[in-house]
């Protein structure tokens, strides 16, 4: 099954993981001999900022663009020599995130188990139910997986999140993105596991929440307006 082309990763709700989950399925797709690139659209620039060009990720290509009026036009042409493109949003709604959302396969949004995660988890779902009524999605409905981050396996708050979601019915991926001390580290040194320590935990983690995103999207190739 073929990996979806473009994912972008979405939530209103600042420090759910997104920069950091964005980086780590680029990695593990690179380790796995594919060709990702990644686009930071966070205004805040947070992959960006950290991105070594000559480092042990220097092989993804990265494009900063938080700009409205050019995020499209950045993830078509990227789409073009790249699979998948990786797209990085700012931790609120804005109009860059909406454009980007129009050029997806996925929208993949990462949400903690905490009362507030979950409704801007939900609110992010409803939105991207709203976008595949507009005429740039007609025959191209959007998928939307959510994902859990930053869990402690086991604990109440994150077996109770996990069930209001699945009993709503919300596509919520049965892989989780634990909390482990490496995801931190290295982000600040823009590496991430499946890099550094491709046999680590946390490596492992982002391998079954990659291998669930391509069993349940795939995906078709983006087209240009």
């Amino acid at each position: 099954m073929s990996l979806p082309h473009v994912i972008v990763l979405a939530t209103g709700k600042g420090g759910a993981g997104k920069s950091t989950l964005a980086r780590a399925l680029a990695a593990h797709w690179l380790a796995a001999r594919h060709k990702p690139a990644l686009v930071d659209a966070d205004p805040q620039a947070s992959i960006s900022s950290f991105h070594d060009p000559d480092g042990l990720m220097k092989a993804i290509t990265l494009m900063a663009d938080p700009e409205v009026a050019t995020v499209r036009q950045t993830i078509l042409d990227l789409s073009q020599g790249h699979r998948p493109v990786i797209v990085d949003t700012a931790g609120f709604r804005n109009q860059t995130t909406i454009m980007a959302a129009i050029c997806a396969d996925l929208i993949l949004i990462p949400l903690k188990a905490a009362a507030e995660d979950f409704r801007e988890a939900i609110a992010m779902y409803d939105l991207v139910q709203e976008l595949n009524q507009t005429p740039e999605r007609e025959g191209r409905p959007l998928s939307a997986l959510m994902v859990l981050t930053m869990t402690t396996p086991g604990t109440v708050i994150a077996r109770h999140v996990r069930k209001e979601l699945e009993t709503a019915g919300y596509p919520l991926l049965t892989a989780e993105v634990t909390q482990r001390v490496a995801y931190p580290e290295l982000s600040m040194r823009g590496l991430s596991p499946s890099i550094v320590d491709p046999d680590g935990a946390a490596a492992r983690d982002i391998a079954q929440l990659a291998a669930e995103i391509t069993k349940r999207v795939g995906g078709a190739h983006v087209k240009a307006a």
